[in-house]
Parts: C-alpha cells; sequence; structure tokens
C-alpha cells in the first residue's frame, strides 16, 4: 500500500524537524499511540491501541528515525504485531520552506500480513490516510498554539 501527502506547518523548517522528531510530541500527536520507550539512537519501542474497523487491538512494535538529515529529511520505519496480524511502513518525510512556513512531504510503503490483510486494500489505504493526517494535524495544531 503507497503512502504519501503532505501538510504545511505555521513555523521554521528547524522549528517543524524538531517536533516531527520529538518523542514526547509524537506520543501526543499520534492516534492511539499507548506508549513510546527509547531503545537506543532514535530507536523506540511503541505500544498502539487501534480501534478502526477490523483492526481494533493493541499493537507492539518499534519505530526507527534514520538517514536524518537536520531541518531536511528523515526516513520513519515502523514494524507492529497485534491480534489481528503484523504491519510494516517505511516513509520518507522531507521538508522543504513555503511561504506560510514549512511544508512537510511524505511518501512510502506500508505493508500488513494475517488476518488483517483480510480487511480489504480500500479500508487499510483509508485507515492508513485518517492515522497520518489526525498525527499531522495534531503537529500542526500544537505548532500554531505555540506561535500565539
Amino acid at each position: 500500500m503507497q503512502l504519501s501527502g503532505h501538510k504545511i506547518f505555521p513555523i521554521s523548517r528547524a522549528q517543524t524537524f524538531a517536533m516531527l522528531t520529538n518523542p514526547e510530541v509524537i506520543i501526543r500527536c499520534m492516534p492511539g499511540l499507548k506508549s513510546l520507550k527509547t531503545t537506543g539512537k532514535n530507536q523506540y519501542d511503541a505500544e498502539l491501541e487501534i480501534g478502526v474497523a477490523g483492526l481494533k487491538g493493541t499493537y507492539q512494535g518499534n519505530l526507527q528515525l534514520t538517514d536524518i538529515i537536520p531541518e531536511q529529511a528523515y526516513r520513519l520505519s515502523v514494524q507492529g504485531k497485534g491480534p489481528m496480524g503484523f504491519m510494516e511502513s517505511d516513509v520518507q518525510v522531507r521538508l522543504t520552506d513555503h511561504e506560510k512556513g514549512t511544508q512537510v512531504h511524505y511518501q512510502g510503503v506500508a505493508k500488513v500480513g494475517g488476518t488483517v490483510a483480510g480487511v480489504g486494500q480500500r479500508v487499510l489505504s483509508g485507515v492508513a490516510t485518517l492515522l497520518i493526517n489526525q498525527f499531522f494535524n495534531t503537529v500542526a495544531k500544537e505548532a500554531q498554539q505555540g506561535q500565539a
């Protein structure tokens, strides 16, 4: 399943990058993320609770930031397992200047397996898009509130 999109943040690239790579911001803004424990440099164990469609359940996994170019780009890799199967995603995040602040572009792929794969690509794609949009919208809202 392909993942791609963009979001404008009303703050500088440095501020946007700092927010998107800050574990405290990630745990506050990621829908369903219950815990994020540091296991190494830019590596975390995560617990995610999802309550949508056929994906309901608690998932254990890990999250890793690699290929980091401060204020410009990074790669986010996520792997998780739960009662309905497994998921893996690999997403490239790129930041560019925008007249209103910073534009964040993301592009990558997600794979799912197990019972959850039977839910159907259309539903899975919709859920993934929903979660990604909720995350970026919540971070952007925090950024905007910080500007007040």
